[in-house]
């Protein structure tokens, strides 16, 4: 998992138990704490990191020194959890969701099975159980809610105006109470993670273990790609443009400049294990006519380019790849 602030301040990293914090311009660390449980998010703002463990405990510290400046509890188990860009939390748990501030645990809403949670604006959130019924609320209550019939895997909100859902092989859009389909993926890679820009323009989805792509929106084009050999990706969250950070396995992490395809890694905490790694990277920023709508509907990700706005794997690196770079993160 990895959190990045909206002003690129603050870069947060998880392994287990333990969070990891590191400047955000330069990737450096700052500080690190082993947490008492193993943590399910970590959120950044520009003045605060945030920390939620599975026991269902939020822990506010201070982002330049090791220094918590509050606590509070849902009260059971966590299941999923999510940190709103103004710092609040939402923890699912086998019974709903709770909201939680520095102030203490505020309201609860019945969800039997809350699996995955998402902060939107304005104070609306969305919950999906094990089966894949969706609701939104707002601060009013249940917004709508609707059946996307299969287990919703990741949620995301777009600055667009809608939800993005991400089920094991096709991603929806949520919308008013209507679902969409947004692009398929491949039956055998399924996804597991999702993220949207700051904007709204761009969607990045972790597919598998270990591979990393960012589509347009609304043109759906494939405007970058990330293929690591030998780690495993975490988590996926989009910081000031042009930045897409990347979490891995055993908490380290990448910056990824969607504008030229530069690779900035984290740099390795005092007393850590430091790793290399290898990445394959291809981008292929927007044009003006990648950001208008798409007049037809979206293709899967696995289909051939021939016709599609999403290429299969096997011709993607031939239409879109203008920088095609081996590296090895030893820095």
């Amino acid at each position: 998992m990895i959190a990045f602030d909206s002003a690129g301040r603050n870069l947060v990293l998880a392994d287990d138990a333990e969070l990891l914090v590191h400047d955000g311009p330069s990737e450096g660390p700052r500080w690190r704490r082993d947490c008492k449980s193993p943590l399910v998010a970590v959120g950044a703002t520009p003045d605060a990191v945030i920390s939620v463990d599975e026991d269902g405990q939020a822990v506010w510290h201070d982002p330049q020194r090791d220094e918590q400046r509050a606590t509070a509890e849902a009260g059971d188990i966590a299941r999923d959890a999510a940190v709103s860009p103004a710092g609040h939390v939402l923890v699912a748990t086998a019974d709903g969701v709770v909201e939680l501030t520095q102030s203490g645990p505020g309201r609860r809403h019945a969800w039997p099975g809350a699996a995955v949670v998402a902060w939107g604006v304005s104070g609306q959130f969305l919950v999906a159980d094990e089966q894949g019924k969706v609701g939104v609320f707002g601060p009013d209550g249940l917004l709508f809610d609707v059946e996307v019939g299969a287990p919703v895997v990741a949620a995301a909100w777009n600055a667009r105006g809608f939800w993005v859902v991400a089920l094991a092989n096709k991603l929806l859009r949520v919308e008013s109470g209507a679902v969409h389909h947004l692009t398929g993926g491949p039956a055998d890679t399924p996804i597991r993670a999702i993220a949207c820009s700051l904007g709204g323009d761009a969607i990045a989805m972790v597919l598998g273990e270990s591979l990393v792509i960012v589509l347009s929106w609304p043109g759906r084009d494939n405007i970058g790609q990330l293929r690591y050999m030998d780690r495993a990706v975490t988590g996926v969250q989009f910081g000031p443009e042009p930045w897409l950070a990347v979490g891995l396995d055993g908490g380290d992490g990448n910056k990824f400049d969607l504008s030229n395809g530069n690779l900035n890694r984290t740099d390795t905490h005092p007393g850590r294990e430091h790793r290399r790694w290898m990445v394959n990277v291809s981008v292929n920023p927007p044009t003006a006519a990648q950001s208008e709508p798409a007049v037809a509907p979206p293709a899967a990700v696995a289909q051939p380019a021939k016709t599609s706005k999403v290429p299969s794997f096997l011709t993607l690196f031939v239409i879109f790849a203008i920088v095609w770079v081996i590296l090895r993160m030893a820095l």
